[in-house]
């Protein structure tokens, strides 16, 4: 019955738009045009790199008189390389197609025979700056950050500081993200965020983001794109947007390849790719390993006054880890308008944490002392699987079905043993959970393009989740053992129809309006607790262009963040001799009012971007507090409590004094109101990021990368600030196609102080206070080589799943 109600709202959804006669959004071309003549025809064509046969997104198209010289008509290419000018008259013209870094291309006597014909100029190739060096194509150079309509994109491979690390590395250079030492995400100030890889939901982030982002080997991203406000076509998941990682992938004709090597003082990688296309067909792989080790100091005090209880803890840590990544995937051309595309992801590893800790309780003035060893080991395996089909009617109409299965494995382990010196433990936990995650995703988007620069989207998606949770807790304290089980069961369907409708008014101002329907069915524990909401959500995007440089945004739209397993996981992991972790499985789904205005701009070599955004949250998930008499501990968990309010403003810009100097930089500045019946905390907070390279000729380059975080507020205290800078000098070999890198992190820092404070009065007092110590000066050296004889490959249409629509952990405790 959910189904079917899903497809009749999806259908008459559609019926007004149906009855309207929209068509294709195009954006105008900001060309002035001379009066034409209107006819019925069109002209429609792609427009793509000489080179790598990539879409030239935004391509200008103009149709030229060829008695007068005179521009008659214009648009530009939409992000796919796609364009159509319509209501041409028969008659002879002239097309010319332009784009900054491309050569300009005149087409000649372009023959429209009748008033209703239709003019398919087919696949239009155009030159850029690209030189031919062998075997290895070297393109025109990528700014380090790209401004575009509706999203923010870094370009992770033109940054030599990123050689050697992972993707929580590169991500604390994008502007309006933030990375703390731990590897948590915030975007914007806010940790609600989706993270997606190449556009598709992946079973590496079902659990905790800051986990998963160490499984990635920097040297494989290829850019990263923030959607600071995602249209009705997205997921309504993730309040602050959506952060979509884009992984290298070969596309050629014939064979390619690469491979590169990292070794580090903090973390070693290495990586290897190959793509084999014959025709139609071609078939992708790639593999990485990323290890990584570290060591630290934390040293920490609690306060519970209504236990009369005081206590501290200190000690080393050393953390490892050890993941691999692989990929193969495969597309088939099988005609001119069906293409089928598919693959298998699999990702896996383990996480380790050591802990040796002196710790000393006072209670009702009693001291107890003893030394804790502690360890923390995480595992995670998980596999994606996909299968879509594309149909392609005409230009800009399409047709999509896809699909997603998404099954990830657990394995998290806490053991502590409290002893006196030199004695046996007196105390021994072994606890332990085994946790799976399985998703299958079905989808289905059409687009259909009329003939008033109109366009049409309408999809529908289906989600069906199942979590499990399975934990043994075991504890021997002074000879009696003491065991306990708890089993989570947790499924959570998600369905969603949604409708968007975008249009040109006047030449220069774009609109986009949309909303999106998703019901959500749950169950826990095989029915046991049921329940289900429904929610719509709109969007709204205007976007006005003037004098071609200038371009004005404003957006609005409403967000749901529902908690995923890291959240709603009841099993208690006891981190330490007095603090633990518990989810909270009866959370409810988070609804935020977003909204942003934007302004950009560029001259010759330089451009500037900003953006003023407000956010409020009115059932925020919050931590919690509660202390247990028994066993003197605190036990942090999370709850609906909280009213967020964040009021913001994100600048980001890039210029080049010289042909060989380039200037980066940007910076996130918000107000933060959080309240709750019983806490309060609000201010100002921060982040910046400036980034620099030079190159001085003859293969050689060097890259700065540096920023600074302030401290971040939270409702039950503030955690610490902290900053990070990296040098990189790299020196290409073998004709273009290798070089070696030198990589130094932090070099005129050996060690970084981080203190954390939480306090909070209800239910219970409660203070603590942290101090860490990271060692995080680093140096590492990377080889990389590419291989393989690069030729043009015809263009491939892209479509994916993107399940955008669970609030995902940030803590570091892998849950």
């Amino acid at each position: 019955m959910k189904i079917n109600i899903l497809l009749i709202i999806l259908g008459l959804s559609t019926l007004p738009a149906l009855a309207q006669g929209p068509g294709a959004q195009q954006t105008s071309s900001p060309l002035q045009a001379v009066t034409a003549p209107k006819g019925n025809a069109k002209i429609s064509g792609v427009v793509l790199d000489a080179q790598t046969k990539q879409p030239v997104e935004f391509a200008t198209v103009a149709l030229i008189n060829p008695a007068t010289n005179t521009a008659m008509d214009g648009t530009v290419a939409d992000d796919k390389g796609r364009f159509t000018l319509s209501n041409v008259a028969a008659g002879k013209y002239k097309i010319n197609i332009s784009f900054i870094g491309y050569q300009q291309l005149v087409m000649e006597n372009v023959k429209v025979s009748s008033d209703n014909a239709s003019v398919n100029l087919g696949t239009i190739s155009l030159g850029s700056n690209a030189q031919n060096l062998g075997e290895v194509v070297v393109q025109g150079e990528k700014p380090l950050v790209e401004e575009k309509i509706d999203r923010t994109v870094y370009n992770a491979d033109k940054d030599i500081t990123n050689a050697g690390g992972n993707a929580a590395d590169v991500l604390q250079k994008v502007p309006s993200l933030s990375v703390d030492i731990d590897g948590n995400v915030q975007l914007r100030g806010s940790s609600n965020v989706r993270v997606l890889i190449n556009n598709k939901p992946s079973s590496i982030m079902a659990g905790n983001i800051a986990d998963a982002l160490k499984q990635i080997p920097a040297d494989m991203i290829k850019s990263v794109e923030v959607i600071t406000s995602p249209s009705a076509k997205y997921d309504a998941e993730g309040s602050a947007g959506i952060i979509n990682i884009i992984l290298k992938k070969d596309g050629m004709q014939g064979i390619s390849g690469s491979a590169s090597l990292s070794a580090g003082t903090r973390s070693s990688n290495g990586n290897a790719s190959l793509s084999v296309r014959r025709g139609k067909f071609g078939v992708n792989g790639n593999f990485g390993s990323n290890m990584f080790y570290n060591r630290g100091s934390i040293n920490s005090t609690l306060s519970i006054p209504d236990l009369v209880l005081e206590s501290s803890q200190s000690g080393d840590t050393r953390i490892n880890g050890l993941f691999r990544n692989g990929q193969l995937g495969f597309d088939y051309e099988l005609n001119q308008k069906n293409s089928f595309s598919g693959g298998v992801r699999l990702n896996g590893g383990q996480f380790k944490m050591r802990n040796g800790q002196e710790f000393t309780e006072t209670k009702a003035g009693t001291t107890n002392d003893y030394l804790n060893d502690i360890e923390n080991r995480n595992k995670r395996q998980g596999i994606d699987y996909n299968l879509d089909f594309v149909h392609t009617f005409k230009p800009q109409q399409e047709l999509t079905i896809l699909s997603l299965y998404s099954t990830t494995d657990t394995d998290t382990r806490n053991f502590q043993d409290r002893y006196q010196p030199g004695e046996a433990p007196f105390y021994k936990q072994r606890n332990e959970n085994d946790g799976a995650n399985d998703e299958l995703t079905f989808q289905v988007d059409y687009t259909h393009p009329f003939k008033n620069k109109t366009m049409l989207e309408v999809g529908a998606k289906s989600i069906f989740r199942n979590v499990k949770s399975d934990a043994l807790y075991n504890v021997t304290k002074f000879g009696q053992v003491e065991t306990k089980r708890n089993i989570f069961d947790y499924g959570q369907d998600v369905y969603a129809s949604y409708l968007t409708y975008g249009f040109t008014l006047k030449k220069l101002l774009n609109v986009k309006l949309g909303g999106r329907y998703e019901y959500t069915d749950i169950n826990v524990d095989r029915n046991t607790f049921t329940d289900n909401y429904d929610n719509f959500i709109p969007s709204v995007a205007l976007s006005y262009t003037l004098k071609e440089k200038h371009t004005f945004k404003a957006n609005y739209t409403q967000r749901i963040q529902r908690p995923s397993l890291f959240y709603l996981n009841p099993y208690r992991q006891v981190q330490t001799s007095n603090i633990a972790v518990q989810g909270n499985p009866d959370l409810e789904a988070e609804l935020t009012n977003l909204y942003e205005i934007g302004y950009s701009t560029f001259a010759k070599t330089t451009s500037f971007s900003t953006s003023l955004y407000m956010r409020q949250t009115n059932n925020a998930i919050e931590t919690v507090a509660s202390a247990d008499a028994e066993d003197n501990s605190t036990t942090i968990s999370f709850r609906n409590i909280a009213k967020n309010k964040t009021y913001g403003i994100s600048l980001s810009g890039s210029t080049k004094p010289v042909a060989a100097w380039t200037i980066g930089g940007s910076s996130n500045i918000y107000y933060v109101d959080l309240k709750s019946k019983s806490n309060r905390n609000s201010g100002v907070m921060y982040n910046i990021n400036a980034n620099s390279s030079y190159n001085f000729g003859k293969g050689i380059s060097a890259q700065f990368n540096g920023g600074f975080n302030s401290r971040r507020i939270q409702l039950l205290g503030h955690f610490a600030a902290f900053s990070y800078h990296s040098l990189a000098v790299k020196k290409e070999l073998f004709g273009g196609k290798g070089g070696i890198a030198l990589g130094l992190d932090n070099p005129f820092r050996r060690n970084m102080l981080m203190r954390n404070n939480i306090a909070a009065t209800d239910p219970v007092a409660y203070e603590q206070n942290m101090i860490i110590n990271n060692y995080n000066r680093g140096l590492k050296v990377t080889f990389n080589y590419a291989f393989g004889k690069m030729q043009q490959a015809p263009p491939k249409r892209k479509k994916s799943i993107r399940n955008d629509d669970a609030k995902q952990g940030d803590g570091g405790s892998g849950i």
